[in-house]
């Protein structure tokens, strides 16, 4: 079992009969998106799940002890046209979303214990097949973990410090410094001699090969 599994939860999904339920939550622009694997709306965590009956299916998560970043695929089937507009009009990609796993009591319908988080990530490639008034929507989903993977594009430049720390000026004249002459020692070298005296209060010392 899963190391923080609430022990209601754990206690249903070891019974005999499983009434098993999903939940899928995906944050867009415009707000959040909320499903859930049965019907009607379900109200949980403060957030209000619209019933889809079937999920369509979940890839086989995989969870490794070494430092692995493990994707998988969700297929939603039964969305709404109004909400298929939603997921082809705003980006998605990159974007961070949720998978739940639940059990309801068999009597009662209400969640037992809490429902675990199985699977979090990023969303990445989306493919909606569109019905007549309901369409299905496949979405891989891409673990967290995978930025540990991604090199990180960013520069020593004043426009990159203002994405941090916008008005900081510390960088503000990195980009006139490349390739920029700068003179080190005295103003006139022809004032001073070479052979290693002092002249104007500043020691020169003789350049190689002389």
């Amino acid at each position: 079992m899963a190391r923080d599994l609430s022990t209601d939860l754990e206690a249903a999904i070891v019974a005999p009969v499983v009434a098993a339920v999903f939940f899928f939550k995906a944050q867009f622009d415009s707000g959040n998106t909320l499903f859930w694997s049965g019907y009607g709306a379900y109200t949980w965590g403060g957030d209000t799940y619209l019933g889809v009956g079937d999920f369509g299916g979940i890839d086989k998560i995989d969870e490794t002890s070494d430092v692995r970043a493990n994707g998988a695929a969700v297929t939603l089937s039964g969305i709404p046209s109004d909400l298929l507009a939603l997921a082809l009009s705003e980006p998605y990609q990159g974007r961070p979303c949720i998978v739940y796993i639940g059990a309801l009591n068999l009597t009662t319908g209400a969640l037992e214990g809490t429902p675990y988080p199985l699977l979090s990530g990023r969303m990445d490639v989306m493919t909606i097949e569109e019905g007549a008034t309901t369409g299905t929507i496949s979405l891989t989903i891409e673990n967290r973990m995978i930025e540990l993977f991604r090199s990180k594009e960013r520069r020593y430049t004043h426009e990159d410090q203002q994405i941090d720390f916008p008005g900081d000026l510390g960088l503000e004249y990195v980009a006139g410094l490349q390739e920029k002459p700068l003179n080190w020692g005295i103003a006139n070298p022809a004032a001073a001699t070479i052979n290693g005296d002092v002249s104007g209060g500043i020691r020169v010392f003789p350049q190689i090969g002389q």
